[in-house]
């Protein structure tokens, strides 16, 4: 017949009695939790600093270190002094329990093993809760003493008006090149940026060498030394001299500058500043390109700049060719402009005043009826004087570009600086230079790229309302330019960046969070998503979302975080 199934002897529990299968202690494992605790080395609380201000942890050294991440579970670890006993407890697996970031709590679920008797092995499992507070680190403490800055950075441009530097600051901004900076205090001719140390001013200066035309200058000055151990302690500075040539000015050239670059024009409009000055003619799209070491060479300072520009009505738009020349370098021609005639008049003169054709290089953009900027060179007698080398005509007026009166739906963001004291003129013409960096931003594409522009909500609605009334009005369009579309230097919406707040408002018994994103053109506007509360007591508890040591997750019950600990789970491993 059949064997029948083999069946393991039982014996009796000393302590209760209990038929259970033979090991090693002959006692069950409920009794053997209540006479033995493995984990009674292991605290259930225990302490985890953070700084404040750099948010960093405490290990030691002090790290960065993600929230629930395999870094900081080490250095949690660690810090458990149960776990130093090797001989006595050994770690199987370790893993988060999933904790509110507000809450400043961190839990860790361990499962560890120890040797009772007679060769059994117990394993069991507990939770430590690390209570984090916080500890000003070393770095933010010398960070706030005054006096540590072992480098600075003195950033000076000499001009009237402070455009390159909001340029400047927004850059800073887009490529968080400013993190090392210990402060950074703004003056009337520039800014100055302390480091605490000589590589971090180093690095700052070879990122702004790549993003605007300078001069570097440096010195060190002897602070403390000690002969017997061979020990210098300075301090670096580092003079960072700004070209004094900004974005819409108009340029003079020496005539062996102009000579070296293809025998361009010596008067030219300066485009756009980047690491080098990049030039265009306005007569005749020829562009020609500047860096630092050419203009150190032959400086040549701006005749005319922003503040001095005058606007004017377009009244008619003709295309335009440029005569070729022999010496003119290849591809010197702007492919991006259209050069075009264009019959302009003075706005405050409209229908009284002379009207004027002159070429300009914003053919591409220019259509019958805009307002276009520019300079006014008939009555500028100091220009004149200076124009008196140059052996061709200047041209009566030289647009600059284009404006667009729709109103804005832009804002940037700023950097905390120190400012220096400063009169109510001062601030005025600060608002001034802020409302003109915003025009030049919002008529140049390439200087965007370089510019985290946000949406403005309330000035949105009627910027769309000037895109179907742009739209529909196609009575004459601008000059196309080979690869590019008509009007391409406008701000777009598509363009702008989604402001990050977190707002949550409790209404009733809704919850609205946060506020719902604008749609591009041609899209649906999402609506707002609501969700009903239910009571608090029907809430289910957050799921964990442990992360192990050894790469095994382990879903932790509602006991270990709720209940405190009564001995934890035991298993018997022979």
């Amino acid at each position: 017949g059949p064997m029948e199934a083999l069946t393991m002897p039982t014996v009796v529990c000393c302590e209760c009695g209990r038929g259970i299968e033979p090991n090693p202690t002959s006692t069950c494992l409920e009794c053997l939790r209540l006479k033995v605790n493995i984990t009674a080395a292991i605290p259930a609380q225990l302490t985890m600093h953070e700084c404040r201000s750099c948010h960093r942890f405490l290990g030691p050294p002090w790290g960065n270190y993600e929230l629930e991440s395999r870094e900081l579970l080490s250095v949690c670890l660690k810090k458990i002094p149960g776990l130093h006993q090797r001989d006595k407890l050994r770690l199987v697996d370790a893993a988060w329990i999933w904790t509110e970031p507000h809450s400043r709590r961190l839990k860790v679920k361990l499962t560890v093993q120890s040797e009772v008797a007679h060769g059994a092995v117990l394993q069991q499992s507990v939770v430590v809760e690390f209570v984090v507070r916080n500890q000003q680190c070393l770095d933010c403490q010398r960070m706030y003493a005054q006096g540590v800055w072992q480098a600075v950075v003195q950033v000076r441009q000499r001009v009237p008006h402070k455009r390159t530097f909001l340029y400047l600051e927004q850059v800073l901004l887009k490529h968080n090149a400013h993190k090392d900076c210990l402060s950074i205090q703004a003056f009337r001719d520039g800014m100055d940026f302390y480091f605490m140390e000589r590589n971090q001013a180093v690095r700052f200066c070879d990122f702004l060498e790549s993003m605007v035309p300078i001069k570097l200058k440096s010195s060190k000055k002897l602070v403390s030394a000690d002969l017997k151990s061979n020990v210098y302690n300075h301090k670096y500075t580092f003079l960072v001299d700004i070209v004094p040539v900004c974005k819409d000015d108009l340029v003079l050239l020496p005539a062996p500058l102009a000579n070296s670059l293809g025998d361009v024009s010596r008067l030219l409009l300066v485009q756009r500043v980047f690491s080098s000055l990049q030039l265009v003619d306005p007569t005749t799209c020829e562009k020609a390109e500047v860096d630092a070491d050419k203009y150190h060479r032959g400086p040549f300072p701006a005749l005319m700049s922003s503040r001095r520009l005058v606007r004017f009505m377009v009244l008619s738009v003709e295309p335009a060719t440029a005569p070729s020349r022999p010496s003119a370098r290849r591809n010197s021609v702007a492919r991006r402009f259209a050069l075009a005639e264009v019959v302009v008049c003075r706005e405050e003169e409209l229908g009284v005043g002379d009207n004027m054709t002159v070429r300009t290089h914003l053919g591409h953009v220019l259509r019958e009826g805009d307002v276009a900027l520019g300079y006014d060179l008939r009555n500028e007698l100091a220009v004149a004087d200076e124009l008196r080398s140059w052996n061709r005509a200047p041209p009566d007026v030289v647009l600059v570009r284009k404006v667009y009166e729709r109103q804005r739906a832009i804002k940037l963001r700023d950097i905390d600086v120190d400012e220096q004291q400063t009169t109510a003129r001062d601030t005025e013409a600060n608002e001034q230079d802020y409302e003109t960096f915003l025009d030049e931003l919002q008529a140049d594409r390439q200087m965007r790229r370089n510019v985290n522009i946000y949406r403005d909500p309330d000035a949105e609605t009627a910027m769309r309302g000037d895109e179907e009334e742009k739209a529909g009005d196609q009575s004459q369009p601008a000059l196309e330019v080979e690869g590019e579309d008509p009007d391409e230097e406008e701000l777009r919406i598509e363009e702008l960046l989604d402001d990050l707040t977190l707002s949550t408002e409790v209404v009733g018994a809704e919850l609205i969070v946060g506020a719902p994103p604008a749609a591009p053109a041609g899209l649906p506007v999402p609506t707002l998503t609501t969700m009903a509360l239910p009571s608090l007591a029907a809430l289910p508890p957050p799921p964990p979302v442990p992360f192990g040591a050894t790469g095994h997750q382990e879903a932790a019950g509602d006991d270990e975080e709720e209940q405190p600990f009564d001995g934890g789970g035991a298993d018997f491993v022979l």
